[in-house]
């Protein structure tokens, strides 16, 4: 449980710990950046503004989660649906791009680089859940099993509602 007096100090914690796994993101996504750049004269089809919209969402992800931060816990649910939303579309968005070239057979040597950015991007989800539920008010939350049955081990169903 947070107490109230260390809940600034974890929820600061938590977010410089969510901070560095976008930076991680972001750095990689940097020297995707470069290796399609350098590939762009053999392969002319790579887009390569792709990777860098993807760094400025990671960005604007990383700004929005300042905003919850900042603006403390007990508030409404909009800011933290917003940011659950952009790092859903940002994971999505990444899996596409990978695809460009992994998928299609183009070996631009981007494909380490791309591996690099999924424990990043897990642990980041982890982390913006962890500051949502510091920080938005959640008006009731159940624990049950996948068919509303009470929870068996290995598998459980924790449901918030925020509002």
């Amino acid at each position: 449980m947070i107490d109230s007096h260390d809940s600034p100090r974890t929820v600061r914690g938590d977010f410089e710990l969510l901070s560095h796994d976008l930076a991680s993101v972001y750095g990689t996504l940097s020297e995707i950046t470069t290796v399609w750049r350098r590939a762009h004269q053999d392969w002319p089809e790579l887009p390569l503004r792709l990777p860098l919209q993807l760094q400025d969402a990671t960005r604007q992800l990383t700004v929005s989660a300042q905003a919850l931060v900042d603006a403390g816990p007990g508030q409404p649910p909009e800011v933290a649906f917003g940011l659950a939303r952009r790092l859903s579309a940002l994971r999505n968005d990444i899996r596409v791009a990978q695809a460009l070239t992994r998928e299609s057979g183009i070996g631009v040597g981007d494909a380490a680089l791309w591996d690099h950015l999924g424990e990043p991007l897990r642990r980041a989800g982890n982390r913006l859940l962890l500051l949502i539920v510091q920080l938005a008010r959640i008006k009731e939350w159940s624990l049950s099993g996948p068919d509303g049955e009470p929870s068996k081990p290995g598998q459980a169903v924790l449901v918030i509602q925020l509002g």
